[in-house]
């Protein structure tokens, strides 16, 4: 009975090593899977305002221009 325990134990071992690969795997992939949806990267707050107040005509197209190549240099 003894030995069948020692034996059980070392598997015991490997099976929960195996187990937190899978969560690692599953937490992983749902990790990546929601940031594949929004989109991945998120965008630099200054041009997202530079944009708005070129949509809402609070600067000219020439400005718009030159300021959003100020910030992605």
């Amino acid at each position: 009975m003894m030995h069948m325990m020692n034996n059980m134990g070392v598997h015991g071992f490997s099976m929960f090593y195996w187990m937190l690969l899978q969560w690692g795997l599953l937490l992983g992939g749902i990790y990546l899977f929601i940031r594949w949806i929004n989109g991945g990267k998120k965008e630099d707050p200054a041009l997202q305002i530079l944009r708005e107040r070129f949509a809402k005509g609070e600067i000219t197209e020439e400005e718009y221009r030159d300021k959003r190549n100020e910030l992605l240099r």
